[in-house]
């Protein structure tokens, strides 16, 4: 894997202040950002994204649950907070902190930043190992040091598909979700356990890759 950083101490907790500061501006009643609190068990530090005004996108909170559940520890946050994001993951590869696989996960807007992110991110040579993004709104463009990104999209009268940069080197996918058959729409994707299913698949591939190559480089 190529990158910046392989750090296996690390914390993602770092952003809990800065999370804190930008909830304060949301509405009341808008979900809360922030980051896990336990002791991860597991490589990897993942991303969520949630849509508008932090009213939608809720599933997310629920899935963040679950990939606590696993051991991988997690953000949860309004895609209007992406660059401080970035900026701390930028800040803690200068100081090898950063717990590598990077992967992120966006719903609606969140969905149409996190190509953005990954890009941001790759292009200060630190790998993003995966990226999920739930019907966007608008077509996005991602460019490179993003290993694989799939975007799983609801067919709209306009274009909301996902297209390489010139630099994009990794494996990008479509996925209209219409073939699945299961009632998906912009306002419940995140909640459809199927889906979560299967990209928690993925995540677990994509973690248990960086565990292998961590006991590989042990011995």
């Amino acid at each position: 894997m190529v990158g910046r950083s392989r750090k296996h101490g690390h914390s993602i907790r770092t952003l809990l202040p800065a999370l804190a500061i930008a909830t304060t501006l949301a509405q009341p009643a808008a979900a809360k950002d922030g980051c896990s609190k336990f002791q991860p068990t597991r490589p990897g530090e993942i991303y969520f994204m949630r849509g508008l005004a932090n009213i939608f996108s809720l599933g997310l909170d629920a899935f963040a649950k679950e990939v606590s559940a696993m051991g991988i520890e997690n953000c949860v946050f309004n895609h209007t907070h992406w660059q401080a994001v970035v900026n701390d993951i930028v800040e803690r590869s200068y100081r090898n902190q950063v717990n590598e696989p990077v992967i992120i996960i966006g719903h609606s807007l969140g969905a149409n930043i996190a190509p953005t992110m990954a890009s941001q991110i790759g292009s200060q040579n630190i790998k993003v190992r995966y990226v999920v993004m739930m019907d966007p709104v608008e077509p996005t463009r991602v460019g490179f040091n993003v290993d694989e990104i799939i975007n799983y999209y609801i067919p709209k009268s306009k274009d909301t598909k996902l297209y390489p940069k010139k630099n994009f080197n990794g494996l990008l996918t479509n996925m209209d979700l219409t073939y699945w058959r299961e009632g998906f729409d912009h306002f419940n994707i995140d909640e459809k356990l199927s889906l979560r299913r299967e990209i928690r698949r993925r995540i677990d591939e994509v973690v248990s890759e960086e565990e292998a190559a961590r006991q590989v480089a042990r011995n």
